[in-house]
């Protein structure tokens, strides 16, 4: 069983501080499928479908560090991080990764 997971922080607070790692509901059977539904992109604003309803549903106030799709039966993981123009925060760079 694959799952989409996303790790965010609080806006406005210290990303080390208030990071969490978020479930979405739905599984899939493979990798091949949880990967084509977090890459989704069906609205004109440059962002994943997926990534944009965990922020508007968390009323704006978190924000994505990673997302991937995970099996924790066999450890296989895939990971997209969002594209930093002027390179990544500093306090971006020590954030591991899923706590799942």
């Amino acid at each position: 069983m694959y799952k989409i997971l996303i790790l965010a922080y609080l806006m406005g607070s210290s990303p080390i501080d208030t990071q969490q790692t978020f479930q979405m509901e739905k599984t899939y059977d493979t990798m091949s499928e949880c990967k084509q539904e977090l890459l989704l992109e069906t609205k004109d604003n440059g962002t994943y479908d997926v990534l944009w309803e965990f922020v508007e549903d968390g009323n704006f106030k978190w924000d994505w560090i990673l997302a991937g799709c995970k099996n924790n039966e066999t450890g296989e993981e895939f990971t997209i991080e969002p594209s930093y123009p002027n390179g990544k925060p500093k306090e971006l760079e020590n954030i591991q990764g899923f706590e799942i």
